[in-house]
């Protein structure tokens, strides 16, 4: 596929009016509208080819969900890709933009320091300044249940006719509704849809990985509503965690699901650097690289990661491996290099936590027979 300039929205053109009058409540959702199929098809064809927002992950226009694990970096990835389609540059560094303009941003978490900060260094990043960004923040979430909240959301959409909008926290922007309840959360949800359809914009709403370590990819996308709702889901989970003792530089290596009805699935590894160049000032610059790692690129293990002791040594384990193999083939291979064992819950339960965060994972060879566990590398290794 030809790479091609990003689109960029100019700011002059034409404004569309508010759908209600100012200081009337916005009406619970558009007007039905039915039309045959041939002026269906007219209409379409009318409107072009469409596009992309991130080549072959997320097509413009389209509203959906990034979430992840605590501390998986959902809030970087989202700023980060605020700064991309802002400067039309590739988000995360490796995926083309192919529509820029303005992006509003609603941040809930962290204050305005923490924001300004963490854009600044993804701008330096990409060699742009952050202060001639075509960006506008809220740093609130806006209650989606408000309709005061969504009556100025939709004024402003209209007033700077952004082709993004991030939502970043959804926990916050639900305002205390049931996240069991997939009815109420849809309709929640489906307001803000509506007011970014109606300005032409792509909506990004960051949320939160719900407990379970048995489940991966979107199926750990917390309450119900937001997996049912999104039309692209990105999920985050950690492969590894490490800080440099002299540096203090952290870096997060995370794996992203990509699964959508119309683009393929796929899975993206993510390398992030982040280092404060004084640690002490809390308002030092921050220095921010990211990049996909190669297969080459060694994955940090035990120390200085946040794998336990047990899980190094099973993981340690498995790359000593040259086939898939029972645990207990494992544990032998623990014997022989520590002088000890492992008990049985211990070796599963850590075997199970590699297997959550991409690391590992295993055979079935059926009931009642042993699981044969792996390494999981760049290439699955043969049964």
């Amino acid at each position: 596929m030809t790479a091609s300039a990003p689109r960029l929205v100019q700011p002059d053109e034409p404004v569309p009016p508010p759908s209600h009058p100012p200081g009337e409540k916005p009406p619970s959702g558009p007007a039905l509208q039915f039309r045959s199929l041939a002026q269906l098809c007219r209409d379409v064809d009318a409107a072009g080819p469409r596009r992309w927002l991130i080549r072959g992950i997320w097509p413009a226009g389209a509203y959906g969900v990034h979430a992840a694990e605590p501390k998986a970096g959902k809030t970087w990835n989202a700023l980060d890709l605020a700064v991309s389609v802002a400067s039309g540059t590739p988000w995360l560094g490796q995926h083309q933009v192919d529509t820029s303009g303005h992006v509003v941003v609603f941040a809930g978490e962290g204050g305005d320091g923490n924001v300004v900060r963490r854009l600044r260094a993804i701008a330096n990043g990409r060699g742009v300044p952050a202060d001639d960004l075509p960006i506008s923040i809220c740093t609130r979430a806006p209650h989606l249940a408000d309709d005061a909240h969504l009556q100025a959301m939709e004024a402003h959409l209209a007033a700077v006719r952004p082709v993004l909008v991030i939502l970043d926290p959804f926990y916050l922007a639900a305002g205390g509704a049931d996240g069991k309840d997939l009815y109420a959360m849809g309709r929640l949800l489906e307001r803000p849809q509506h007011l970014c359809e109606r300005a032409g914009a792509s909506l990004v709403v960051v949320t939160h990985f719900n407990r379970s370590r048995d489940l991966r990819g979107a199926a750990r996308i917390t309450g119900a509503g937001p997996a049912e709702w999104g039309r692209v889901l990105i999920s985050a989970a950690v492969i590894s965690r490490g800080t440099d003792p002299a540096t203090e530089a952290t870096t997060v290596l995370t794996e992203l699901d990509v699964q959508g009805g119309e683009v393929p699935d796929r899975t993206v590894r993510l390398r992030r650097v982040v280092r404060a160049l004084d640690p002490d000032d809390l308002d030092s610059p921050l220095e921010y690289r990211v990049d996909e790692p190669t297969a080459a690129d060694p994955v940090p293990a035990g120390s200085g990661s946040d794998l336990s002791q047990a899980a190094a040594k099973l993981l340690a384990a498995l790359d000593a491996q040259t086939t898939p193999e029972p645990s207990s083939v494992l544990v032998d291979h623990v014997v022989a290099t520590h002088g000890h064992g492992l008990t049985r819950q211990t070796c599963s339960t850590e075997l199970n936590k590699l297997r959550a965060t991409g690391l590992a994972d295993y055979l079935d060879t059926g009931a009642g027979r042993q699981r044969l566990w792996y390494r999981v590398r760049t290439e699955t290794p043969a049964a």
